[in-house]
């Protein structure tokens, strides 16, 4: 619980700096601190394992370095006192439980020791993806830092049917090269499951200024300002496109944009069904150096048991809606529970992610602390792999 507590508030303080810290290089930059006290602050900022912030957390002084230079660079005083008051409470769990924060960080990772062998597969999968996201920068012409996918699942007002908000951004978009089509992260398709309502599912724009049928549902005040354009582009029956009107070339034409959705009434209740089941899937249609998938859960549809994590590859034959074995990728990842409330999801990869969660929850009027956060996160997602997160009874 401690842990918990202490990823998001020292995420909360590195998203008071102004501009984004994406980077540890980044951060060591702005404050003029050491590589190394940068390199760990940033990993415990951005960890999506909290097992590993016992082993990556500084000492006192050199947390109180870290504090005061934040604090020069006008990161307001509630953001750091939050993170200090938890960093002083992970002490005193040290103190109490462990002899030295050696064996506490040893005496946490053993919790997950059963998964050691699949973190070293991960390990030596993470080398061959990253020399992909290289390759397929420069190849297909665009690269992003960041790509998400949150899904936020409520009970429906119609018995054992839940609604559901979707939530997509991608962030740091541009070319590497002239003349190819920049397009979202993929189109608004719904995989009918077992039991659920017949019928086409309604996708609703969260953002009343995006009301358009031809609309590409944008979060205007969380998108890179002014905010983007988007071109529609047919691309079958099944689904729609949208192409990003946009000239630029390199980092210097780097565009974010988010995108909200409500779908109402659009699955039933895990467990009501026989084989029933809540499953989000993201293709990867462009090099992203990082993939979070977010599924927050309400207390009343979930309990804190983890999803499964699949990689497919885009299927040659068939559905795109389909998940077979036969389109599973050797690729092993995993998700975590970050804990309770919107808060808990923060991070600086992804800038003013609680306030955006809140205000989709806003939108639809839903308590966000009755919410759980699980998280997959993925470095360099294999291009034209499709993450699947499934919650099965």
């Amino acid at each position: 619980m401690v842990l918990q507590e202490l990823r998001p508030a020292l995420a909360g303080v590195l998203e008071g700096l102004t501009p984004p810290i994406l980077r540890a290089t980044d951060l060591g930059r702005r404050l003029s601190i050491d590589k190394n006290l940068s390199w760990h602050i940033f990993n415990a900022a951005t960890a999506h394992d909290t097992r590993t912030l016992a082993s990556l957390l500084p000492g006192r002084r050199a947390m109180e370095r870290f504090f005061t230079a934040v604090a020069v660079q006008g990161v307001a005083d509630g953001a750091i006192d939050r993170a200090r008051a938890a960093y002083e409470r992970f002490e005193a769990s040290v103190e109490r439980h462990a002899a030295n924060r050696d064996a506490f960080a040893a005496m946490v990772a053993g919790i997950g020791l059963r998964d050691q062998g699949l973190d070293n597969h991960a390990a030596a999968d993470a080398k061959q993806k990253r020399a992909m996201f290289r390759a397929a920068s420069l190849l297909w012409g665009r690269q992003a830092r960041v790509g998400l996918h949150a899904l936020v699942v409520h009970p429906s007002a119609q018995p054992n049917l839940i609604d559901k908000v979707s939530v997509r951004a991608t962030i740091g978009l541009h070319r590497t090269r002239r003349g190819v089509t920049l397009h979202t992260m993929g189109s608004l398709t719904h995989a009918p499951r077992r039991g659920d309502p017949p019928g086409p599912i309604a996708f609703e724009a969260l953002d009343t200024r995006e009301a358009s049928p031809d609309s590409v549902g944008l979060l205007r005040d969380f998108c890179s300002q002014p905010p983007p354009q988007f071109r529609l582009q047919p691309c079958g029956e099944q689904s729609i496109s949208y192409e990003l009107v946009s000239n630029g070339v390199g980092v210097s034409s780097d565009v974010s944009f988010a995108l909200g959705h409500v779908m109402r009434a659009s699955g039933v209740m895990p467990g009501s069904v026989a084989g029933s089941e809540i499953a989000m899937s993201a293709r990867v249609v462009a090099p992203w150096e990082v993939y979070i998938g977010d599924m927050l859960m309400h207390e009343s549809v979930w309990d804190e048991g983890l999803p499964e994590v699949r990689v497919y590859a885009y299927p040659s034959q068939g559905s795109a809606l389909e998940y077979r074995d036969a389109d599973l990728l050797p690729i092993i990842e995993k998700t975590h529970y970050l804990g309770r409330g919107v808060d808990s999801g923060r991070t600086p990869l992804i800038p003013r992610y609680a306030e955006m969660m809140l205000y989709a929850m806003e939108r639809v009027g839903w308590k966000p602390e009755e919410f759980r956060v699980f998280r997959c996160r993925v470095d360099y997602p294999v291009v034209q792999s499709r993450i699947r997160m499934r919650f099965a009874r």
